[in-house]
């Protein structure tokens, strides 16, 4: 299974590769190449040459779905600051739900939250979650946004945020990207919503990573502005499907969240005006 991770000004901070130590590394130029070469000695690497703007991971995917990527191809891209995995144990990996009680958490947290190795994520949890896609008609996967196991029950769920942190990607040929979006995760999973109904979340794993570092988008502070751009735009062009999520300590309007779930989503797509975007 292959993997991809686009990065940008993080040659010394980068970690991806050292739990994927198989994976190619996006940089934008040939001076980046050098910078991380330099820093992490051994690292597989690959030159797009796309612009290195506020919208610059969209163009990275673009070039890795059209360059490298075989056409209908399943691999993985992740993002550069991905520390660890933590992951459900086996044999209860194999089980479709799991009995969890909020008394039971002393007995349950332990099964669910033991470090997950890359490789047992590419050889297993990968091709258990592309199976379960093409089951239900998905072409784009993630997993679980929170640690907490009251919330990770399920192993699948059908209608969920695909944050871009790690994502299992089917490179369908025509897909839509928008080099006008930041916030692009939210923009996939629009996207594979609107034209697929479903977007496979395995809850099960759960990768740990840094947020808002430096280099990469930029941080926090820098971003704001062009977020709170993104989060009027997706909510202008996905009318209905998301909804503003302020956070304690964020600037306003920075943030979104899915207000559809797998109940809601066949009544969402009924009323979304579908020429309107595709």
């Amino acid at each position: 299974m292959r993997i991809f991770v686009p990065s940008k000004n993080r040659a010394k901070t980068i970690r991806t590769h050292k739990l994927f130590p198989t994976a190619t590394v996006i940089v934008h130029s040939q001076e980046e190449a050098d910078a991380y070469e330099r820093a992490q000695p051994g690292i597989h690497l690959a030159v797009s040459g796309v612009k290195a703007d506020s919208y610059g991971l969209t163009r990275q995917r673009e070039w890795v779905c059209k360059n490298l990527a075989r056409k209908n191809e399943w691999f993985v891209f992740a993002d550069d600051n991905v520390r660890s995995l933590i992951g459900v144990v086996d044999p209860f990996y194999e089980q479709a739900s799991l009995p969890v009680k909020m008394e039971e958490g002393a007995l349950w947290r332990p099964r669910f939250n033991a470090l997950c190795s890359g490789e047992r994520f590419l050889t297993t949890v990968v091709p258990d979650t592309i199976e379960f896609c093409k089951r239900v008609g998905a072409h784009l996967a993630g997993f679980a946004t929170t640690d907490n196991i009251v919330f990770r029950r399920e192993k699948f769920g059908r209608c969920g945020y695909v944050i871009g942190k790690l994502m299992v990607w089917h490179n369908v040929p025509d897909f839509p990207f928008d080099h006008t979006i930041s916030m692009e995760d939210f923009y996939h999973t629009a996207i594979n919503l609107v034209r697929y109904g479903v977007c496979v979340i395995n809850r099960y794993v759960f990768p740990r990573s840094t947020h808002y570092q430096k280099g990469g988008m930029g941080t926090y502070e820098e971003r704001i502005p062009v977020r709170q751009k993104d989060v009027a735009v997706l909510l202008r062009r996905f009318p209905g499907l998301l909804e503003v999520k302020d956070r304690e300590g964020f600037a306003p309007n920075t943030d979104l969240r899915l207000r559809v779930t797998e109940k809601t989503i066949a009544a969402w797509l009924a009323s979304y005006a579908r020429p309107r975007l595709l």
